[in-house]
C-alpha cells in the first residue's frame, strides 16, 4: 500500500477510535451528570421479593432513583449491589431511592431472595422475570445502572461495574439530592 493510503488507514482508525471513546465514555463527574439529559425514564410496576408491588414513579415521588438491573449469577453485579446499599443507607434521607430489579429467569426466582439476604440488600429488590422493565430500559447486560433525577430524567447509564464505579455514582448522585434534607456527610 503506498504511504498516503497507509496514512489515510491510519488517520481513519484513529477517528474511529475517537467516536468509539466518546460514544462509550462516562461523563467528567457530578457537573456533567446534573446537565445531562440522556431522556425519559419508562415508568413500571414490579413485584418485589417480599411480594408488594411498586413503581418507578413511586420511588421518584421521594428523590432521585438509582435503578440496577442485575442477576443472581452475575459476578459483577454481586460486587456492585453492596455498595448501591451503602449509597443508600448514605442519602435515603435526602431523598435517594434505590431500586434493584432482577432479570433472572424465572426457574432462579427462588435464589433472588437468598442472594439479596447474602449481600445484606434491604433495599426493594424486584423481580423482572418476563423482562418487562428490562426492554423498557434496553437491558443487554448486568449490571446496568441508571440514575434518575427526581423528574424522572435519566442522567446517567453505567454499563458494567468496575472498581471506582460507585465513586463516580455517587459524584454524579449529589447535585440531585434535597439540599434541604438531613446531611449525610
Amino acid at each position: 500500500m503506498p504511504a498516503t493510503g497507509s496514512a489515510a488507514a491510519r488517520a481513519i482508525g484513529a477517528i474511529a477510535i475517537m467516536i468509539l471513546l466518546a460514544a462509550t465514555s462516562r461523563p467528567a463527574g457530578a457537573a456533567a451528570a446534573a446537565e445531562r439529559d440522556l431522556g425519559p425514564a419508562p415508568d413500571f410496576t414490579l413485584e418485589t421479593v417480599a411480594g408488594d408491588r411498586t413503581t418507578l414513579g413511586e420511588a421518584l415521588a421521594h428523590g432521585p432513583v438509582i435503578l440496577d438491573f442485575w442477576a443472581t449469577w452475575c459476578g459483577p453485579c454481586r460486587q456492585a449491589l453492596p455498595a448501591l446499599q451503602v449509597l443508600h443507607e448514605r442519602y435515603a434521607s435526602r431523598g435517594l431511592s434505590v431500586l434493584a430489579v432482577s432479570v433472572d429467569e424465572p426457574r432462579n426466582r427462588p435464589k433472588i431472595g437468598a442472594t439479596a439476604r447474602a449481600l445484606g440488600l434491604t433495599i426493594p429488590v424486584l423481580i423482572d422475570t418476563e423482562k418487562r422493565a428490562s426492554q423498557l430500559y434496553r437491558v443487554e447486560a448486568v449490571p446496568m445502572t441508571f440514575l434518575i433525577d427526581r423528574e424522572g430524567r435519566i442522567r446517567s447509564l453505567h454499563r458494567g461495574y468496575r472498581q471506582g464505579d460507585a465513586e463516580l455514582l455517587e459524584q454524579e448522585l449529589l447535585p440531585l439530592l434535597d439540599p434541604e434534607a438531613g446531611n449525610a456527610e
